[in-house]
């Protein structure tokens, strides 16, 4: 059923675009890290997704995720192996990762395709994660893209900024795996603004850790929480690559949790940045009047009693 379903939208994206490029992915997106190169015959739309569908795996079912680990898919969920999803990319005009593992697809086929991938970091201390609040990682990430934008004007491009959470960062410390989903636009977008996203979930390893990326929309985050959940549900590390089977000496990642984030350095949120925000002003000025008028009422009581008490 799900590969019909599949089959039928994603048929459409492919002979939609055959003719025509579609829009490259933002640079925020996972999908712009870069390209192989696949040579061999020319093939056209059908032939790639029929090529795809016939080597894919459907849930429920288990799919292997490289050495790794590997995954027990989610009913309606399907896994599209590197080589024939590197094609479907391709002939989409859609870029990938180097080190893309598979594609993970819904009913919404190609529209909201998540990119597996495996980082081989070393391992990552993911329980910090703990110590860390949303303000923190918003505040952290803010940092981040601003230090990012100087390069960005160097080439024409708008400035961005972290505007808000669409999921704040959220760790399962029994599972090891951390979602997110952060709303990044231009910074002349204005204050109300939607716009695209990339929702990410990490599965951590004794050697690294599997990234799930779905480039999608805030009208669209619900239902991609939801596969990315189902999703990291269903992934196993392998005997020997677990979280919980790391060992004093073994290799890990110098740029611990904030590297697997995506983020330069984490640090507390700074308190002056969230006072002179609008939901904090407004209500400390206005604490600040109603204390001042009650001093001002108390000394004016005060200065009348004593008036009266002169002329008695």
């Amino acid at each position: 059923m799900i590969r019909r379903c599949l089959a039928a939208l994603v048929f459409c994206a492919l002979a939609a675009t055959a003719s025509a490029a579609s829009k490259a992915p933002d640079p925020q997106t996972p999908a712009a890290a870069g390209q192989d190169n696949i040579s061999g015959p020319v093939e056209t739309p059908a032939q790639v997704f029929a090529d795809a569908m016939r080597q894919s795996i459907g849930g429920p079912a288990r799919a292997d995720l490289g050495p790794e680990a590997t995954v027990r898919l989610a009913e309606g969920q399907l896994i599209v192996p590197r080589d024939p999803a590197a094609r479907l990319l391709k002939i989409n005009d859609k870029t990938f990762p180097p080190d893309l593992l598979a594609l993970l697809m819904t009913s919404q086929g190609l529209e909201a395709p998540g990119y597996i991938r495996f980082v081989a970091s070393g391992y990552v201390n993911a329980d910090s994660a703990l110590a860390w609040t949303a303000d923190d990682y918003l505040d952290s990430l803010r940092d981040t893209i601003e230090a990012e934008n100087a390069e960005r004007e160097k080439k024409g491009l708008a400035p961005r900024e972290a505007r808000r959470w669409i999921r704040p960062p959220h760790y399962n410390a029994e599972a090891h795996t951390l979602t997110w989903a952060a709303l990044i636009i231009p910074k002349s977008a204005p204050r109300e603004s939607d716009g695209e996203i990339v929702f990410y979930g990490l599965a951590f390893g004794r050697e690294g850790y599997l990234q799930v990326a779905v480039p999608s929309s805030v009208e669209q985050a619900d239902d991609v929480g939801s596969m990315v959940d189902a999703f990291l549900r269903g992934v196993a590390f392998r005997p020997g690559k677990t979280y919980i089977e790391y060992q004093s000496g073994d290799p890990r990642s110098p740029a611990g949790l904030a590297g697997a984030m995506g983020i330069d350095k984490l640090h507390k949120a700074r308190d002056q940045s969230r006072f002179f925000s609008s939901d904090v002003l407004i209500p400390a000025v206005g604490a600040l009047v109603a204390t001042i008028g009650a001093i001002s009422l108390f000394f004016y009581v005060q200065r009348h009693m004593r008036r009266l008490a002169r002329r008695v």
